[in-house]
C-alpha cells in the first residue's frame, strides 16, 4: 500500500529507506511531508502552508544545529525522540518524503485535517514509531 486516501486526497505512505526525495526535488508549494529516522524507526509527519522544500530545508538546518550543538539552548535541552536522534545523528540519520502537494492543500483547515489523520495512521503503523508530538492545529 503506497497511498491512503483522506477526503479524496491521495497521501503517499509507501516510505522505504531507498525512495526518499532529494530536497531539491520537493515542491515549493503547500503540502504534507514525512521525516523518517530509519535507524530508530521514527516517523514525523507535518504540514506547511508555504513551501514543502523550504520547510524541509529549515528542518535540515535544525537537525544539523542539534547535532553540532549550535541550536538555541532551549532546543538543545529538548529530549523527545526526534530531538535525541537529531543530536546524535544530524541530518544524515533522516530521510524526507513528499506525502502530498495536492492543490486542495492550499486550504489550511483541510491540510491540518489531513495531518491529524496521518498522525492517527502513524500511531497504528506496524514498523514505524510515531514521533508526532508537535501539533500546528492545537
Amino acid at each position: 500500500m503506497d497511498f491512503i486516501t483522506y477526503k479524496g486526497i491521495n497521501l503517499f505512505v509507501g516510505w522505504t529507506e531507498d525512495n526518499s526525495v532529494p530536497v531539491e526535488s520537493l515542491p515549493t508549494k503547500p503540502g504534507l511531508y514525512a521525516e523518517i529516522c530509519w535507524g530508530r524507526h521514527g516517523v514525523r509527519v507535518g504540514e506547511t502552508g508555504r513551501s514543502v522544500r523550504g520547510k524541509i530545508r529549515h528542518d535540515i538546518r535544525w537537525f544539523e544545529g542539534m547535532h553540532n550543538g549550535t541550536e538555541k539552548p532551549e532546543q538543545l535541552r529538548r529530549t523527545s525522540p526526534i530531538c535525541m536522534a537529531a543530536k546524535e545523528l544530524g541530518v544524515t540519520g533522516f530521510r524526507f518524503y513528499l506525502v502530498s502537494d495536492d492543490p486542495r492543500l492550499n486550504d489550511k483547515i483541510l491540510r491540518q485535517e489531513c495531518e491529524r489523520f496521518l498522525f492517527e495512521w502513524c500511531e497504528k503503523h506496524a514498523q514505524l514509531i510515531s514521533w508526532n508530538f508537535q501539533k500546528s492545529w492545537r
